[in-house]
């Protein structure tokens, strides 16, 4: 600062000692001091002192034209006219052109782009005998350069205008730089805008923190409507983070190391806001905090995801021990419901104990239901999926779900007239109808309306910005009630296994969760849209079904079963199961061979290949499951027929094990007659 104030000042006296010179030779030269007498005898002669004074004139001003030589700013003289009078040596490399060529030629058109500029310039020099500023300036090469400006009006020893004093200082690098900086500046700040990052500066001296409008707006806020302090900031922070975020913010005051950390927000209209930060302190000489920057980005999608996998894992986890739990006890109530049927078949014991075997049967069958939603909830039941009218199944509905939620609450439909099938179990869809009506009816215990609705619409993947779906066209149907509504904080727990906000005692807490398990088996979507005191909406998204709906076949006639006579392979790993199924088959004329895995089965088949008519298996057993067991016997009796039974189908039995959906399956648990015909339809095949 302190060179440039004093080039300025040897400037201002160089135009000077300049003007001076110029003054003192146009006046001599031009006989405005004539000559000076000698008083002594009265002779006008030229003294030797005016002489000298002309020599010293001279010297000055060769002098001074020196310095203006070794200057490094271009500076010229121009007459009124505008005809070049002096040009230094700066001028030369500026510009190109030798003192020789640009003496006596017109400046604008020597050395202006823009011969406009330089008039209006010149009129306002004129007028108040100075002027100053940038101008584009052509080169004897051609070149554009900008040029900093300034104008001194030089005037005579009566106050005339004489000429115009030039000093141009080549500013093309600096403008190019600061066009450089600035294009810099642009492409970062569009990239953090681009990628939402918000930026803030804090000034320590004055006390005064900036955000940038991107920040602002992550904590919800009007651009340019931030208060600028350190206390409006924490206001903003989640009340359990603000003792984290100033305990940080201190370690790294102390310390003058960069921080990281995450905090929630909360918005003004009250959603919270995950916000990951990082800063760095600039500290002074004593240690002191002079300065901090730092950058802020939202990551509350990144913790909604992270949530959702959590949750999401650990409804797998709950759900693989549901199936498992499921599956046992489905083979207990086959045992139980199995036995108790064959023992209620006695008359003695019928007419002594029936009242009691019957509560035993109406107790395994209850448990029977449990089981089956819990198969739903874990997505390991098998499903029968095929083109079907949803239309109709919920008009078939009305009837039954009008006397399930009461005269009490309404009933509306809004059913689409053009709705294309959709493919999906018709039983564990009418199980999601009536968990989901049942679910709206709880939320209005005083009454209220339920709207049922479809249409047929198509997803994308924006359609669900939190959960990854496949784009393509779906069969809507939507649920929707006047009730009390719920939190977010329940909308994120509703789907969970044995989650309710009923009272002990009045629920299961599966209904929620097992309506998500069929609709996710039937690799749809389910969402949920609610708010306290405005109702809820649950959407249902099922795939579209590309083939028609199949004609409605008329009833057949049920054949009397006749007394069987083929021979049957039975192989089941669960004795209680096996020896039931074993004892249901012989009562009903079958010549039974029993394994309990997959290596016995298979020796025992070779010793009888050509006498064993059907193979009936459970699934999943331990070493050889039923599928790979039907594909080893089937390399000797490929025309073997086969059974399936089980009390779940995990996606374990998927892949290179997967259960062909054309073979004939029964599902645990299953009462006698239903065994016996399932196998009798088996060998009929």
């Amino acid at each position: 600062m302190q060179q440039r104030d004093s080039g300025k000042r040897r400037v201002r006296d160089l135009e000077q000692r300049l003007a001076e010179a110029e003054a003192t030779i146009q006046a001599l030269l031009s006989g405005q001091i004539d000559a000076v007498v000698d008083v002594t005898d009265g002779t006008p002669v030229l003294l030797a002192k005016a002489q000298e004074a002309l020599m010293e004139s001279e010297e000055r001003f060769r002098q001074q034209a020196a310095l203006l030589d070794i200057a490094h700013d271009a500076i010229y003289v121009r007459d009124l006219d505008g005809s070049i009078t002096y040009w230094n040596k700066g001028a030369e490399e500026a510009y190109g052109w030798t003192a020789g060529e640009a003496v006596g030629r017109r400046a604008v058109e020597l050395l202006c782009k823009e011969p406009s500029e330089f008039q209006a310039a010149e009129a306002a020099l004129l007028l108040n005998g100075a002027w100053q500023g940038e101008m584009p300036r052509r080169t004897n090469a051609d070149r554009d350069i900008t040029m900093a400006v300034r104008w001194t009006l030089v005037r005579d020893a009566q106050g005339h205008p004489k000429s115009i004093l030039a000093i141009n200082t080549d500013i093309t690098g600096q403008k190019q730089a600061v066009e450089t900086l600035r294009a810099a500046e642009e492409r970062m700040r569009f990239a953090l805008e681009a990628a939402n990052v918000g930026i803030w500066d804090t000034n320590y001296t004055t006390g005064a923190l900036q955000w940038s409008e991107t920040l602002e707006r992550q904590y919800g806020l009007q651009p340019g409507t931030f208060a600028g302090t350190f206390e409006a900031f924490i206001e903003l922070v989640h009340p359990e983070d603000r003792a984290s975020v100033v305990q940080t913010i201190e370690n790294a005051t102390t310390s003058g190391t960069d921080f990281t950390e995450q905090h929630r927000a909360i918005w003004p209209n009250g959603t919270v806001h995950w916000l990951s930060g990082a800063g760095r302190f600039v500290l002074g000489e004593r240690g002191e905090p002079v300065r901090a920057v730092g950058v802020s980005l939202d990551v509350t999608e990144r913790h909604t995801l992270e949530a959702q996998y959590r949750q999401a894992q650990k409804m797998e986890a709950v759900g693989q021990l549901a199936s498992g739990v499921a599956h046992d006890f489905n083979n207990l109530l086959t045992v139980i419901l199995g036995f108790t049927e064959i023992i209620t078949s006695g008359v003695d014991v019928a007419t002594q104990h029936g009242d009691d075997l019957g509560e035993i049967i109406k107790a395994a069958q209850r448990a029977a239901g449990l089981t089956k939603q819990l198969l739903a909830f874990s997505r390991q039941q098998v499903l029968h999926a095929t083109p079907l009218d949803v239309n109709r199944l919920i008009t078939d509905m009305t009837g039954m779900l009008t006397m399930l939620i009461g005269e009490h609450i309404q009933v509306a439909l809004s059913l689409s007239p053009r709705l294309s099938p959709a493919l999906v179990d018709r039983s564990q869809l009418e199980q999601v109808v009536m968990n989901l009506v049942v679910n709206a009816r709880h939320a209005m215990p005083d009454g209220g309306s339920i709207s049922i609705t479809t249409a047929e619409v198509r997803l994308d993947q924006s359609s669900f910005q939190e959960m990854e779906i496949i784009p393509g066209s779906y069969v809507m149907l939507a649920v929707t009630d006047t009730g009390s509504g719920m939190t977010k904080e329940t909308q994120r727990r509703l789907f969970e296994p044995f989650f309710t906000t009923k009272e002990t005692g009045k629920g299961t807490g599966l209904g929620l969760s097992t309506t998500y398990g069929i609709v996710k088996q039937s690799k749809g979507y389910i969402w949920v849209e609610s708010e306290l005191g405005r109702g809820t909406t649950f959407k249902v998204y099922l795939p579209r079904a590309t083939a028609d709906i199949p004609a409605a076949s008329s009833p057949a006639t049920i054949p009397r079963l006749k007394r069987a006579s083929e021979t049957v392979l039975l192989v089941e790993d669960e004795r209680g199961v096996r020896l039931l199924s074993k004892r249901i088959l012989e009562n009903a004329g079958y010549q039974v061979l029993e394994a309990s895995n997959g290596d016995e089965a298979e020796t025992l088949f070779g010793d009888r290949t050509e006498s064993i008519n059907l193979l009936v298996t459970d699934v999943m057993m331990p070493g050889c499951g039923g599928p790979e067991l039907l594909r080893r016997l089937q390399v000797h009796a490929p025309a073997l027929r086969v059974l399936y039974m089980s009390g779940y189908a995990e996606p374990s039995a998927m892949g290179k094990d997967a259960i062909d959906p054309d073979l004939p399956f029964v599902q645990k648990p299953f009462t006698a007659a239903e065994f016996v015909r399932r196998v009798r339809e088996a060998l009929d095949r």
